[in-house]
């Protein structure tokens, strides 16, 4: 396991992420906290606890980001989706996502009010995983009426070049966005912005937690090996962000008043196997 961090953020480091974009954490959860995790993910994927509204989209089975196919509702018993989202309805995850050094690091960079665009799983099932080219998180694909900065990545299982790993380029979250609609870049801008030879693989550790700004470019590509590359993604943003086309819509809140309390988030079903998880 990876040196399991128990402080907040130095000046050094908060100098060195503004730098380049990326910074390592070290392991944040406890082992017994990062089984836990492990353990829930892989329940949540094989149905053994269902809640509602969580969005469940499949892997591919070629491994081109083009055949990825749409989500939507669980459907089907699996170790192969891609991804999930709307995790912080798990009172596991949410627990996890709250962590104070989570809250130091959110709260220093948007103020007292933090809330949640995404909770998400992101997986390489063994032996397969789809090529997620080079982007940017942001941009008005989001639908946000201000682009969030900061998501914090966990690894749920070792990450290495083999089981596709994260591949970024430091510093370039300094280019700004891209795109007004952000995401995927061009192969005109990719040849310029993500030549190989500045850019780094992020292996990690289980367990290790890297801090992202979300105009890092980065990308991924498949597993080729037996095991999985399962990570959880969070990306935090000012409490009082709005959608642009639903004004009215309250994001889950993380931290500040409001927040959401990990005892009050309850599956819809518990199978009889594992009994209450609440």
């Amino acid at each position: 396991m990876a040196q399991q961090r128990s402080g907040f953020l130095s000046e050094a480091e908060w100098a060195q992420f503004e730098a380049e974009g990326y910074l390592r954490l070290g392991q944040v959860a406890s082992d017994e906290q990062l089984a836990r995790l492990q353990k829930r993910m892989d329940d949540i994927m094989l149905g053994h606890i269902r809640y509602k509204g969580m969005y469940f989209q499949l892997d591919t089975t070629t491994g081109v980001y083009g055949d990825v196919p749409n989500g939507g509702e669980w459907e089907v018993s699996s170790l192969a989706y891609r991804k999930i989202e709307k995790l912080e309805r798990d009172a596991e995850f949410l627990r996890y996502l709250q962590h104070p050094i989570f809250q130091d690091i959110c709260q220093k960079t948007y103020g007292e009010s933090v809330t949640i665009y995404r909770s998400m799983f992101m997986n390489k099932p063994a032996k397969q995983g789809t090529v997620l080219p080079y982007h940017q998180d942001g941009g008005d694909q989001w639908g946000l009426d201000r682009n969030p900065l900061i998501t914090l990545w966990t690894a749920l299982d070792k990450a290495t070049i083999e089981n596709g790993c994260v591949q970024i380029v430091p510093g370039s979250h300094k280019l700004g966005l891209l795109s007004q609609w952000g995401h995927t870049i061009s192969a005109e801008q990719e040849a310029e912005h993500a030549k190989d030879a500045d850019s780094i693989f992020l292996e990690a550790e289980a367990g290790e937690v890297i801090l992202l700004h979300n105009w890092l470019l980065h990308r991924s590509g498949i597993n080729t090996i037996e095991r999985p590359r399962r990570a959880f993604s969070v990306c935090y943003m000012e409490g009082d962000t709005r959608s642009v086309n639903s004004p009215d819509k309250r994001f889950p809140q993380a931290f500040g008043e409001g927040a959401m309390c990990p005892e009050d988030q309850h599956p819809d079903y518990i199978s009889e196997e594992l009994g209450s998880l609440a």
